[in-house]
């Protein structure tokens, strides 16, 4: 009997003032990968939760609130983290705990991957000195201030660098997410999934139209 294809867990780390589409995008896009048990019900490939400062609710910058399901110390083990951009982001470079809990979560995770301007704050832990990054180009310049040692890339719709994925703004992030899951999983699996999204995937890295 073939065995059960593994279950990675996904960690979606959330602040005041992240960008909704930033986090929820690549959760829907990782939730959007499942399998047919032979019962005839579905399970999915990835298994998602949240991390913060502490659990409960944290309000995004676009209104809704989402529930921190666990606080960055005390969270189970985790294989894929997702840290998301938004205007809150600008507070938070200068906040030295947060910077420490956050480098310290990335060196837990097989992956690391950033949406929009959730690059700048990796870069201020430091975790991509010396690497290729892209993040929003709207707020491009201030970005690349928060990181001098970045290699950073504005053409770039994501930039792929094994263990750290770093994106442009907002929905740049389902196709780097999309693109994660396709090395993952396999490239059907990325299709089947956007497929299930109604989403028309962008797979050229390079074909950025708003650098």
């Amino acid at each position: 009997m073939a065995q059960d294809p593994a279950i990675r867990t996904v960690a979606v780390v959330l602040f005041e003032g992240f960008t909704v589409l930033d986090a929820y995008g690549p959760i829907q896009a990782f939730s959007s990968c499942r399998w047919r048990q032979a019962d005839g019900t579905q399970r999915r490939f990835f298994q998602t939760m949240t991390l913060g400062v502490r659990p409960g609710p944290v309000r995004s910058g676009d209104g809704p609130a989402t529930v921190v399901d666990h606080a960055f110390d005390d969270a189970p083990p985790w294989d894929i983290l997702v840290v998301p951009g938004g205007f809150g982001t600008r507070a938070l470079v200068n906040d030295a705990a947060f910077l420490d809990r956050l480098g310290r979560a990335s060196g837990r995770s097989a992956v690391t991957s950033t949406v929009c301007t959730g690059s700048a704050l990796l870069a201020r832990t430091g975790r991509l000195d010396g690497r290729p990054a892209t993040s929003n180009k709207i707020a491009w310049d201030w970005v690349v201030q928060q990181g001098p040692r970045v290699r950073w890339q504005r053409r770039a719709r994501w930039v792929d660098d094994g263990d750290m994925l770093t994106s442009s703004g907002v929905s740049a992030g389902i196709d780097m997410i999309l693109a994660l899951i396709a090395r993952l999983n396999g490239r059907d699996m990325a299709v089947a999934a956007a497929r299930n999204m109604e989403y028309v995937w962008n797979e050229d890295a390079s074909n950025d139209p708003f650098a």
